[in-house]
């Protein structure tokens, strides 16, 4: 059975679609690791990742949504999921994840191709010299959104987004080392607060004849996600309106 390798990485939420539930998200780079070791985009094997689970903190228990798409695009893998609606968890961790509270992505990885940097790697990066293994192919697994900043800003809106007690549950380990700090108790949701984030999803409603037309013709013809991606990229880096 193939080795399961995980990388944890500060990533970045390029573009988050609210009404679909959709987050454009930076989920791996090159950057060394705390382990002395790179991970390289280009080395992930191309295939569909399209249906891929994604758990918070590769939890097996706790999915969140599925990918869409993985890619890369100049040195960085970049994926697109959707967070499902379908638990009270899952709103919780689309909440965090677009206020920019849940920002780390953790990467499951099977390796394919390891060695060391080569000396004309180090010379063109510096930081390479230090660097035990340079996993060169690698098929991707799983990744997962992990962590959530210790840090009272991050606190406060994660509670001003009525974060239930269940999800503080899972999450609060991730703070504090599996403590609750003292500034969490002081600003923890009241009771009514709690009744609310409780409260399930918003009753279905019926589709509009646009609506119903929009979604015959997205089967129909797919989007082009290259070109998508490609402006979210340039509208993230300033370069269009």
């Amino acid at each position: 059975m193939d080795p399961l390798l995980r990388k944890s990485f500060v990533g970045e939420v390029l573009e988050v679609q609210p009404g679909r539930r959709q987050i454009v998200a930076c989920i791996s780079t090159a950057a060394v690791d705390r382990d002395g070791e790179v991970v390289l985009p280009a080395g992930l094997l191309k295939k569909n990742y399209a249906g891929l689970t994604v758990f918070y903190n590769h939890d097996t228990t706790r999915p969140v949504g599925v990918a869409q798409w993985v890619k890369t695009r100049g040195g960085r893998v970049l994926a697109k999921y959707r967070c499902t609606d379908k638990t009270q968890f899952a709103r919780d961790v689309f909440a965090l994840a677009q206020d920019g509270v849940l920002t780390s992505y953790s990467v499951g990885f099977a390796p394919r191709e390891v060695s060391p940097p080569t000396p004309a790697e180090v010379a063109e990066r510096p930081e390479l010299a230090a660097v035990r293994r340079m996993y060169r192919r690698w098929e991707l697994l799983e990744f997962s959104l992990v962590g959530i900043p210790a840090n009272p800003e991050a606190t406060m809106l994660a509670i001003s987004k009525k974060v239930s007690p269940e999800t503080w549950a899972v999450l609060q380990p991730s703070v504090d080392g599996g403590g609750h700090s003292p500034a969490l108790q002081r600003a923890a949701p009241s009771d009514s607060t709690r009744a609310k984030a409780l409260v399930g999803p918003p009753a279905p409603r019926h589709l509009s004849s646009a609506e119903i037309a929009a979604l015959i013709a997205g089967r129909l013809q797919p989007p082009d996600w290259d070109a998508l991606l490609d402006r979210i990229l340039a509208r993230h880096a300033g370069q269009v309106e």
